[in-house]
């Protein structure tokens, strides 16, 4: 059906063409060949219908182009409002993963890691380039590789996995203990990826462990508290009667002497009852402001003399003064430099630092954050064992297995407890083979 554009084009088409007649050819009707005009005049109307037929599909054609043009700009809008709002996501999610405390990370099937975040790299030390395709195992301390494998199996398998506590080895060799939890991501029921997020505990493991140490000690203070006191009362009556007989004997009694074999006992006895008494009470320190530089050079040079040893001081110029009482703080030293030096058998250097230490609040001392003293004894000793770090500060645990140098396992143990009353600390760092070294840590006056 011809549309109106068409046969207006046509009848204009039509009055043109007579028009034209009109003014170039003769213009009477009817005059000769008149059928020639006729088949000019329909030709154009012609030309022109379908010259309108044209215009119009160019119309419609144009119509639907600019639709489809529209229709096209809308989706490329839209699809780039989603990839802008994608975008958006990833940086928000990678944001929140790189910006979060706990170390994130993601791990192949075969064991290589796809993904680590911001925490996870700075806390073992890697590069962000580093990390895709670095082995997981080799960051896992080799202690623990069983028990990880365990979980990384079963987690392929499909099966769930409660918390998992192991140890990380940082590029500097920290042991890092963490605890998280760990799934895995299936396409098509095939394991792609085993996601995990860890968190660093090892500041509060070692809180944990003051924490049971000091619950230990006090227990076992307050019962060797009351043995001693009661022992020591003991003790001084045997110590009477022994005096009294032996000032009623005559001077050259042969009795005497196995008297006075009595009495030493007796005083040793309470020698003994004395450390009991230290330990639980901590002997109730009077604790004045004092430099303490003068008593650290004389408690290590005196707990030395005689023993093939050298002694390194490096003392800070502007040391704290500290709240101590100088004659259990002597006691300390004495005990801490006694195990160095017993630890040297073939001799060395014993060297003594000391630096003032501001302590914040995560210190992971258990001691309150302000300014303290931190001294550090080091030996190049045997060196103590990774297993009897733990314990080193309990009381009648005792390395020593020889007759001539058995101790009674308590000097460390009425350093620890000296120090707690002092409110400060007394940690270990020791490496078998390789020497040892205590930190002592004093409050500064206020």
């Amino acid at each position: 059906m011809p549309s109106r554009t068409s046969l207006l084009y046509a009848i204009t088409g039509g009055l043109l063409a007579i028009l034209i007649h009109a003014l170039f050819f003769e213009t009477g009707w009817p005059y000769e060949n008149s059928y020639l005009h006729v088949f000019d005049i329909l030709s154009w109307i012609l030309i022109a219908f379908f010259i309108g037929r044209m215009k119009e599909g160019w119309d419609r054609r144009t119509r639907e182009l600019e639709h489809a043009n529209a229709e096209l700009q809308k989706e490329m809008e839209e699809r780039q409002k989603a990839e802008q709002a994608m975008r958006e996501r990833e940086e928000l999610f990678s944001d929140l993963f790189d910006n979060s405390r706990d170390m994130i990370q993601s791990i192949a099937p075969d064991g290589r890691i796809i993904y680590a975040n911001r925490a996870w790299r700075e806390n073992l030390g890697f590069a962000k380039n580093e990390v895709p395709g670095f082995p997981m195992f080799e960051v896992i301390h080799p202690d623990c590789h069983a028990h990880c494998m365990e979980r990384f199996e079963a987690l392929l398998s499909g099966r769930e996995v409660d918390k998992i506590e192991t140890e990380f080895v940082a590029r500097d060799g920290r042991r890092i203990m963490v605890e998280g939890k760990c799934n895995c991501k299936f396409v098509d029921n095939k394991p792609v990826a085993i996601r995990g997020i860890f968190r660093d505990v090892t500041e509060r493991r070692k809180l944990e462990i003051e924490l049971q140490k000091a619950q230990k000690l006090e227990a076992i203070g307050i019962l060797a508290g009351g043995i001693a006191h009661d022992f020591n009362n003991i003790l001084t009556g045997l110590l009477a009667v022994i005096t009294l007989v032996k000032n009623a004997l005559p001077p050259e009694s042969e009795q005497i002497e196995i008297l006075e074999e009595a009495r030493q006992s007796c005083l040793q006895g309470k020698e003994l009852t004395g450390k009991f008494i230290t330990f639980a009470e901590g002997g109730s320190p009077l604790k004045k402001c004092i430099n303490i530089r003068e008593l650290l050079q004389q408690s290590v040079e005196i707990a030395l003399r005689g023993a093939d040893i050298a002694c390194q001081f490096a003392l800070a110029a502007d040391m704290h003064e500290v709240l101590i009482d100088a004659g259990q703080m002597q006691q300390v030293f004495n005990n801490v430099v006694i195990n160095a030096r017993e630890a040297m058998v073939n001799g060395g250097e014993v060297r003594v630092r000391a630096e003032n230490q501001q302590v914040g609040e995560d210190n992971g001392l258990d001691v309150a954050p302000g300014a303290y003293l931190r001294i550090a004894i080091t030996d190049q000793g045997v060196g103590i064992p990774q297993e009897n770090l733990a314990r080193i500060f309990d009381p009648y645990f005792t390395t020593k297995r020889m007759a001539s140098q058995r101790g009674t396992g308590f000097g460390l143990a009425i350093c620890y407890s000296i120090m707690r009353k002092h409110g400060g600390t007394i940690t270990v760092e020791s490496e078998n083979g390789k020497g040892t070294t205590f930190y002592i840590y004093l409050p500064a006056c206020p």
